[in-house]
């Protein structure tokens, strides 16, 4: 995939390190934003325009995926979530309705809608007891998100606030906001060492904003282990 200005900005992801970040894994990522046999992707990822042979995703398409993920651990079916793409692009007008602040407001309703038509949970209609339920969904995928013009363009981790993921910075790697330095890297050298003192003294960053960089690599490791 060549490097220029249309990836620059964009982060970019491979499916392995997407799912890492979403909680899921390559495959689902692969069959979301590829297809899989006969199967349409639920969209076509960024970087497809550029070269169709890639793999590799930007920050809209993790946060879609982080979404779609959301969605599937609580057995909202594929079909289920294509329709509730489609309905959200033609009644908002929005491209990428699942990384848009207006599905982060509306997500709720757009998702009961989309169940119903794709008759599932059919108790819906008398107690409407999704609604919790797909609340939880938005809360766990979108609510730690900030937008400009309507649209994501960076996530702060909950629970991690010396932690960004921003497609403007280190390609989107998640790194320590006031440092500027990959979480991953430091959490590598952390195994390494095993000498919090000593990258405190290496790096010149406090201890507890280090700590707190592994600590986020440390749950992403015991999500996906």
């Amino acid at each position: 995939m060549p490097l220029d200005s249309q990836i620059l900005g964009q982060g970019v992801y491979t499916p392995r390190e997407a799912a890492r970040l979403a909680r899921t894994n390559a495959q689902q990522v692969l069959r979301w934003t590829r297809g899989s046999g006969t199967n349409e992707p639920l969209w076509h990822a960024h970087f497809q325009y550029l070269d169709e042979d890639t793999t590799e995703i930007s920050f809209l398409d993790l946060v879609e995926v982080r979404v779609v993920a959301a969605m599937r651990k609580k057995n909202i079916s594929l079909q289920s979530i294509r329709f509730a793409i489609s309905f959200a692009q033609q009644k908002f007008g929005i491209e990428r309705p699942l990384a848009s602040q207006k599905f982060k407001t509306v997500g709720t309703e757009i998702l009961m809608e989309a169940v119903e038509s794709d008759g599932e949970y059919v108790s819906l209609a008398k107690n409407r007891p999704g609604q919790k339920v797909f609340r939880e969904i938005i809360a766990q995928s979108l609510n730690d998100l900030e937008y400009e013009n309507q649209v994501a363009v960076r996530w702060r981790p909950k629970g991690f606030s010396n932690v960004v993921i921003d497609p403007n910075r280190h390609f989107g790697d998640p790194i320590l906001d006031q440092f500027g330095i990959s979480t991953n890297t430091i959490y590598n050298e952390f195994k390494d060492f095993k000498d919090l003192n000593y990258l405190s003294c290496i790096y010149e960053i406090p201890k507890g904003i280090l700590n707190a960089g592994i600590l986020f690599e440390k749950s992403l490791d015991e999500a996906n282990g």
